[in-house]
């Protein structure tokens, strides 16, 4: 059966740090309060998805992108930073549209026996 990709628990590594969603939303919850949330994150792709590679940049960025969805949620004065800007337009949809866009090229590829 091999090995797992990815690891779950505390200390071990994810698909994303709470530095990497930082890159693109600036929120005042505390590292500890983000990595909960990209727990939670890497836990959707995983149902999904399937476990996936920690060094695969695309399935990073899902994973940023669906926990800045869960810090906005959960910090409404939390605001979009980075490539990610709030004068663009509705960044939730944009964000919301990437992450299906990578959820789909990730199904896509995905052999069901």
């Amino acid at each position: 059966m091999g090995c797992p990709l990815k690891f779950g628990g505390v200390g071990e590594m994810g698909y994303c740090t709470a530095g990497d969603v930082r890159l693109i939303v600036n929120t005042s919850l505390t590292d500890e309060e983000i990595a909960s949330l990209i727990e939670m994150s890497d836990a959707e792709i995983d149902r999904e998805l399937g476990p996936q590679s920690p060094s695969d940049g695309a399935i990073r960025k899902l994973s940023m992108l669906l926990t800045a969805l869960a810090v906005r949620t959960r910090d409404p004065s939390s605001f979009a930073a980075g490539e990610y800007s709030e004068e663009s337009g509705d960044v939730l949809r944009v964000w919301r549209e990437e992450i299906e866009r990578i959820k789909r090229l990730y199904r896509s590829s995905l052999v069901r026996v």
